[in-house]
């Protein structure tokens, strides 16, 4: 096990589509396995699934659905001895709703903490954003961005984010991006964001076992380059926190 791995061990991945049959995740209970076995070859102990939730479409599962598939798989992650451990979670669309969803139980946070996860769109950001982040903040929830390096508005004025934090706002950068797996433009932002500071967690968005898999360490290498170790230990922590805030 090479020096990275060593230090980085036990990671919380708190963005992951590993239920089946529920969005444009695995389709089925062993790609779910397969991605589970993915994810702790690399390091990985701990799982909050973030199937999409987004209102007025087909992907809109109920909450029971995500909770009864959330046991299921860790019955068989434990008959299968895959020493993984899956906790519930949504990541959600924005809608005018959101708190009032949130507050029914409806709406999942991640871990059942007061973290929800927001998807932000690739093209524009949401119009009325601050005043959504606002209100879930107002309510008592902290609003944490999924993804908004790969958001077109962002590749623009990457200072942006700063203003979005100030209010409250939280982030969530997708490992792959370090990479260049989003691209060129997701790739330079999310940079932007590690040496600007505004980096508060990292997750893998894995989607499947091969293509999008659920693997952090080798975006965990960039951005050990760029901020250094101790930085990047502060901010699994970060991820470590959310799963404990219940």
């Amino acid at each position: 096990m090479n020096k990275l791995s060593s230090s980085y061990k036990n990671l919380v991945d708190i963005h992951c589509h590993v239920l089946p049959d529920i969005d444009d995740g695995p389709q089925d209970w062993q790609q779910s396995l397969e991605m589970a076995r993915v994810a702790r070859d690399n390091g990985i102990n701990t799982v909050v699934t973030t199937p999409h939730w987004i209102q007025g479409t087909s992907w809109q599962p109920n909450y029971k659905t995500i909770l009864e598939k959330t046991d299921k798989l860790n019955e068989l992650l434990s008959s299968e001895k895959i020493n993984l451990k899956v906790l519930p979670g949504m990541e959600v669309g924005i809608s005018e709703n959101l708190v009032d969803l949130l507050n029914s139980g409806e709406i999942l946070t991640l871990a059942n903490s007061n973290y929800v996860l927001i998807e932000i769109p690739f093209m524009s950001l949401p119009f009325g954003l601050e005043e959504i982040i606002f209100e879930i903040i107002s309510a008592g929830y902290i609003p944490l961005l999924a993804h908004p390096e790969r958001n077109r508005d962002l590749h623009a004025n990457p200072a942006r984010i700063l203003d979005l934090i100030e209010r409250g706002a939280l982030t969530q950068i997708t490992t792959g991006s370090l990479c260049g797996d989003w691209g060129e433009n997701a790739k330079d932002c999310s940079m932007k964001f590690a040496n600007m500071d505004a980096i508060f967690s990292v997750a893998s968005d894995g989607h499947s076992s091969s293509s999008r898999p659920p693997e952090m360490l080798t975006g965990l290498k960039v951005l050990e380059s760029l901020i250094g170790e101790d930085k990047v230990l502060e901010i699994l922590t970060n991820s470590e926190k959310i799963i404990t805030k219940n």
